[in-house]
């Protein structure tokens, strides 16, 4: 593979797995980090690549991968409504109340501190399907996983955290 080849199959799938990695690790400048090496480990792999089907799944796995060692490095964050990459409600809704947009933003805070406490193949993959909008069989090819394996945990993520707000509510209720 040549570098005109290489831009036209690698650099289009940037955008996208710089918000991946944004979103796995929120930070802008780590995610930075994570798509400048994948960069450069599959320029190191160039004359591999036309062996592979999907480029983009393969880079997704990639930084996947790279961005679990970077987690596993660090001390796990929460996701953070106040932090560019965390899951957002749309603060644009000015059709509620000020004491509804107040609740609403509570909500979500809480709902992001259930989902940052989730295992982090749980949040993964929770993340890829309900965020990023991927579909199962996408999800798979990134995450070598089967597409049972993906719903069993994405069903039990979204459990856990339908069940901890339930609780959370019925304490308020009491």
């Amino acid at each position: 593979m040549d570098a005109k080849e290489f831009k036209e199959r690698v650099l289009p799938v940037s955008h996208k797995i710089f918000k991946y990695a944004n979103r796995l690790l929120s930070n802008e400048h780590d995610a930075e980090d994570v798509v400048q090496e994948i960069w450069l480990k599959l320029w190191d792999k160039k004359d591999e690549l036309g062996y592979i089907k999907s480029m983009e799944a393969f880079a997704f796995r990639m930084t996947r991968n790279l961005c679990l060692d970077k987690i596993k490095l660090k001390k796990p964050k929460y996701y953070d409504d106040r932090e560019e990459g965390s899951y957002r409600y749309d603060e644009a809704d000015h059709s509620l109340d000020p004491e509804s947009r107040l609740e609403q933003k509570d909500t979500m805070e809480r709902v992001n501190q259930i989902i940052g406490r989730l295992p982090e193949q749980q949040k993964t993959l929770l993340q890829m399907r309900d965020v990023e909008g991927l579909e199962y069989e996408e999800i798979a090819d990134i995450t070598g996983l089967e597409i049972n394996a993906i719903r069993v945990n994405i069903s039990r993520a979204r459990k856990k955290v339908r069940e901890t707000i339930q609780k959370m509510y019925q304490s308020w209720n009491i």
